[in-house]
């Protein structure tokens, strides 16, 4: 018996872990959600420096007459997306430009292109454990992963996420792990 095709997924570990609770049905679909939270999360501390988003957010600030002036928003933000040193911070700041493109500004903008980023990573990383699944398992059990991972999209509240990593909202709720102490507490059936 195999320990599971998520043991050799080349991502980091805790995409592992995420891949193995879409992997196995004992996992619920909260226990999903929450580990494609908190690897979504990390990604963004790992990968997108403060001092972007500090930048971001004010070349979209809606100061005076700055809105007057679009073309120019938009030409710094293709300055600060020349400068990004990880695909995370490039989607980041293309988002940034999408929004400033339909007319957001200030933190809409900024809030917008943190969800849309989020958002483009989460649907990456699916694609990504699916295809792993199907190459190393079987074309089932890579279907059974992606239904459990839509499934755990449609439950991730990308706002909050979001706000968590822009630190303009409450940081994220650790969630207390289940404890099993007797047969009874087991794996609902």
């Amino acid at each position: 018996m195999s320990d599971g095709p998520y043991k050799s997924l080349p991502m980091k570990p805790r995409w592992r872990h995420a891949a193995k609770c879409a992997y196995k049905e004992a996992f619920s679909q909260d226990e999903i959600v929450e580990s494609v939270t908190r690897a979504s999360h990390a990604d963004w501390r790992a990968e997108v420096r403060q001092a972007l988003v500090a930048s971001v957010t004010s070349v979209v600030a809606p100061l005076g007459q700055q809105t007057l002036f679009a073309d120019q928003v938009l030409a710094d933000l293709g300055a600060l997306r020349r400068g990004c040193v990880s695909p995370l911070e490039a989607s980041f700041v293309r988002n940034a430009i999408d929004a400033v493109a339909t007319g957001r500004t200030g933190d809409d903008a900024v809030q917008f292109a943190a969800e849309e980023a989020f958002s483009d990573r989460l649907l990456c990383n699916y694609r990504q454990v699916e295809e792993h699944v199907r190459r190393d398992d079987s074309i089932r059990n890579a279907e059974f992963v992606r239904n459990r991972f839509e499934a755990a999209h449609g439950q991730i509240d990308l706002s909050v996420l979001a706000r968590a990593a822009l630190r303009t909202g409450e940081p994220l709720t650790r969630r207390t792990r289940a404890q099993f102490t007797d047969l009874d507490a087991g794996v609902p059936l």
